[in-house]
């Protein structure tokens, strides 16, 4: 019994010895990633703007480029080959005030308060998304790197004219005049006047002009 016990050990040893010696022969290599980046800060400055109006847009549009070649053969014939990108643009437009070009000013013997330099509404920031729906290309017209570094500029000029379409300078320029009426509110509240003065403009106006 203690040889037949020995044995079976034995054999058993060099069963799991194979297996653990097929496991790792066999077993898939281990896949690591290394991530090299470099962050470079070229400029840093506070800033001072109001957001009066927020907007998601989204559209779809296509971009077609056109590449002449003329083979001569031997008469000169002319080849077009063309490439088009169908894109869609998901993005959040931020549309406000650059409170940085204001100057105020206080008459503290008149009580009044002026508020200068008050400049038109602006878009202040565009963040984007593009998705790519298809993508048409030629043998002699294909796709390059630099060309969706220009896909993705053109995407964001087209939500930054869907903006405009959409009149959200106008929306804001509303939301503003809003937030001139509560600090007018206030100020009469505690027996001052504001007047508001535009940018380059030399006489004071009312809001609601």
């Amino acid at each position: 019994m203690g040889k037949k016990l020995i044995n079976v050990i034995v054999l058993l040893g060099i069963f799991l010895l194979g297996a653990w010696v097929a496991r790792l022969y066999y077993q898939e290599p281990e896949v690591t990633t290394e991530t090299d980046a470099t962050v470079l800060i070229q400029n840093i400055k506070d800033v001072c703007k109001l957001v009066t109006v927020e907007a998601e847009l989204q559209e779809i549009y296509d971009e077609k480029n056109n590449r002449n070649i003329t083979v001569y053969l031997p008469l000169p014939t002319n080849f077009i080959f063309s490439k088009k990108a169908s894109i869609e643009v998901v993005g959040k437009v931020l549309v406000g005030y650059d409170l940085e070009k204001i100057t105020i000013d206080v008459d503290s013997t008149n009580k009044i308060l002026y508020i200068r330099n008050l400049p038109n509404p602006e878009i202040i920031s565009i963040e984007h998304d593009v998705k790519y729906r298809s993508l048409d290309e030629s043998f002699f017209n294909s796709f390059t790197p630099n060309d969706f570094t220009q896909l993705n500029k053109s995407a964001k000029a087209v939500l930054k004219q869907k903006a405009i379409e959409e009149k959200l300078l106008d929306r804001a320029e509303e939301q503003g005049n809003e937030v001139l009426r509560v600090i007018q509110f206030m100020a009469n509240g505690f027996g001052w006047e504001a007047k508001i003065q535009p940018l380059a403009t030399e006489g004071a106006r009312s809001i609601d002009d």
